[in-house]
């Protein structure tokens, strides 16, 4: 996966909204989702490639103005071109997939700007996240956070496109990685930057053999080593996030979550019996 996570407006996660769905049976048989979803898309103006494998589909979109250059030269932003594309796309997407028999789990949008080359915007998401914000189970808060959104620059000799990326069809327990990685960051960077006491780079995850590992890039914001007590609090805030978000998916196919802080060597390990206490 990309790793360089960049914000999105409140007004881009706004249009992200789920589109309404009709009742019946299904719309767009599953022979022919991908001609069908390309249908829809075209009707939006919007020339999409698209590929499915297995569970997951993917689209591809070249967006003019979708991207911009930040102030470092590694650094991207959001375009003035993105949003309405954005919203077109999901709300296509959204109305093929929930009217469809087909058995789609995850869907991943890949974004770049022909001004920009070698940029990319990656979106996915899990389909049962739209549907139960759909039935209001989940707000667009929590919809907007349980959402994968990345930007990242490659070389630009070496397009990146859907017919290898993705190398294969989204798991569950990929998607929560990615997840988890997003949103242990952000509640990292919220709970411990307040009080100028610390800083939180880019955390990282990966899910092997059963357990679920996140790195905490936190680092003190001035000369020294951080305390016990803010070394305790991000452990915390780290396993309470964790907990409640493999329980809000009803995810117990893991052994053990390990959390690490490698600048200090301390690491935290939890058998997954144990993560009920942080779930309260």
């Amino acid at each position: 996966m990309p790793s360089a996570l960049r914000p999105i407006t409140w007004a881009c996660a706004a249009v992200m909204a789920v589109a309404i769905a009709g009742c019946g049976g299904p719309t767009y048989k599953k022979e022919r989702l991908v001609e069908s979803l390309h249908d829809v898309l075209a009707e939006d103006g919007l020339d999409a490639t698209i590929r499915l494998i297995n569970s997951t589909i993917a689209i591809q979109l070249e967006v003019p103005k979708a991207l911009a250059r930040g102030a470092e030269a590694t650094q991207l932003d959001l375009g003035p071109g993105l949003e309405a594309t954005l919203q077109k796309a999901q709300t296509g997407l959204h109305r093929v997939l929930l009217s469809t028999d087909a058995d789609v789990r995850f869907y991943l949008i890949l974004i770049s700007d022909p001004e920009i080359p070698g940029a990319y915007l990656t979106l996915i998401r899990c389909l049962e996240d739209i549907r139960k914000a759909h039935a209001n189970m989940i707000g667009v808060t929590e919809l907007w956070s349980r959402t994968i959104f990345e930007l990242n620059l490659v070389e630009a000799d070496n397009p990146l496109t859907i017919a290898q990326y993705p190398s294969r069809e989204i798991q569950l327990s990929d998607f929560l990685t990615w997840q988890l990685t997003q949103r242990i960051q952000q509640e990292l960077a919220q709970t411990l930057t307040q009080n100028g006491v610390a800083t939180v780079g880019r955390c990282q995850g990966e899910f092997t053999d059963g357990e679920f590992a996140f790195i905490l890039n936190v680092t003190p914001a001035r000369e020294g080593s951080l305390d016990d007590a803010t070394m305790r609090l991000a452990f915390e805030r780290a396993a309470k996030v964790t907990a409640q978000v493999l329980s809000s998916y009803q995810f117990d196919s893991f052994n053990a979550v390990r959390l690490t802080h490698p600048t200090s060597g301390r690491n935290l390990v939890l058998p997954r019996t144990s993560l009920d206490m942080f779930r309260r």
